[in-house]
């Protein structure tokens, strides 16, 4: 089937849903997001510092696997606020509490990073449903000012006479366990296989050193609990539960009306969006082995925020872009010591400045987030017409 768009588009070719055509488009989209998952860690294994326009710009490995973690915290808020329709000002709570809880289990029991997470999902989950709970009387910016109090709590919770022995206190905590890669990690037989690749396999270096090894491991284990999140929200999202939490956040009235029950989905979303969150905070836990009280107060909450506005809410693939963002662009303004393309000097915190810039750019530009302009422009250059009603 051929479309005509008319101008200097032409004719473009209409594939409908569910066909061969579309399912190979499919098929081949997914198999480059894999092979881009899998070469980037070996790429950069060893800090990519290229020089762009006069600036000096890092894309180290450490940095990837952060926005790795962010982007399940992205993901964990959207549920509350992206799809139910609640905002949600205090996520980095929940996040800060999987990552303390990850760390005590581990320090103290000696348990492994990803058994603690049979004890912060549930944990999180029953938190997050109880915090729902006197949520239901309020909306709106009241909402959203109770949940940033918590985010403003938790920091000095963390510091208390009573807990400091486990938690640290403001000195935060040191995770007493490494993740070293295991011997019958595959990275020798991957690495050979991504040198057959041509062009990109002779970028990649032919053996890895132990740190460099532990570093690749730490981002693979991240990214499967990423993707595991990810297709477990998803198959929530798309079922009753989903349809019904849409239907709440578009028109709560009509919603009630078709015999939704607003409370129990409210809170329901509050307690998956907390367990999401929780997942989250165990991920950074693993990534840095620290935790500070300072790192989940204020500043995540707000960023986490700026994540979803500028991924897009209430869509899955803008929490990749949202954690992508949010760990990037901040260290990459930091990074800009002259305006680009001249030799005019930068002094100061422009980190902050220009974040908060690219933010007000894509209100604009974007107002539906990255998510939502990467589909637009992906329905005119690959559009997919819906399949016609049977019967």
């Amino acid at each position: 089937m051929w479309l005509n768009t008319g101008g200097w588009r032409g004719k473009k070719r209409v594939v409908q849903a569910g066909s061969r055509q579309h399912r190979q488009r499919q098929i081949i989209g997914w198999a480059l997001f894999a092979l881009v998952v899998v070469l980037v860690p070996f790429l950069i294994a060893d800090t990519y510092s290229p020089t762009i326009l006069g600036n000096r710009y890092t894309f180290g490995l450490g940095n990837l696997s952060q926005a790795v973690a962010l982007m399940v915290a992205v993901l964990g808020l959207n549920i509350a606020t992206g799809y139910s329709g609640q905002l949600s000002l205090g996520h980095s709570f929940f996040v800060g509490s999987g990552a303390y809880l990850t760390a005590v289990l581990v320090n103290e029991f000696h348990w492994s990073y990803l058994s603690t997470l049979g004890v912060v999902v549930p944990g999180l989950f029953v938190f997050g449903v109880l915090f729902g709970i006197p949520a239901l009387r309020i909306q709106g910016l009241y909402l959203g000012l109770l949940t940033f109090a918590v985010a403003a709590v938790f920091p000095s919770i963390i510091r208390l006479d009573e807990v400091k022995d486990r938690t640290g206190g403001s000195n935060g905590l040191l995770i007493e366990s490494d993740l070293e890669a295991p011997t019958w990690a595959p990275l020798g037989t991957v690495t050979e296989w991504l040198h057959a690749i041509p062009g990109v396999g002779a970028r990649v270096p032919d053996g890895l050193t132990g740190r460099q090894e532990e570093a690749v491991y730490k981002y693979f284990l991240l990214v499967i609990v990423a993707l595991v999140c990810f297709w477990l929200v998803r198959n929530i999202l798309v079922g009753r539960v989903g349809r019904a939490l849409v239907a709440i956040r578009d028109n709560p009235l009509g919603a009630a009306a078709n015999g939704v029950n607003l409370a129990a989905y409210k809170t329901l979303s509050f307690g998956i969006s907390a367990a999401v969150g929780g997942v989250a905070g165990t991920m950074l836990a693993m990534h840095s082995g620290f935790v500070g009280p300072d790192e989940f107060g204020f500043s995540m909450a707000i960023l986490l925020i700026v994540g979803l506005i500028v991924g897009g809410s209430g869509t899955l693939h803008g929490a990749v872009v949202g954690g992508l963002a949010i760990q990037f662009v901040p260290v990459w303004s930091s990074q800009t010591q002259t305006l680009p393309g001249t030799d005019v000097a930068l002094e100061g915190p422009y980190g902050t400045a220009i974040l908060g810039g690219l933010l007000i750019a894509i209100i604009f530009a974007l107002p539906g987030g990255a998510a939502h302009g990467f589909r637009r422009i992906k329905s005119r250059l690959m559009p997919v017409a819906p399949q016609p009603p049977t019967g």
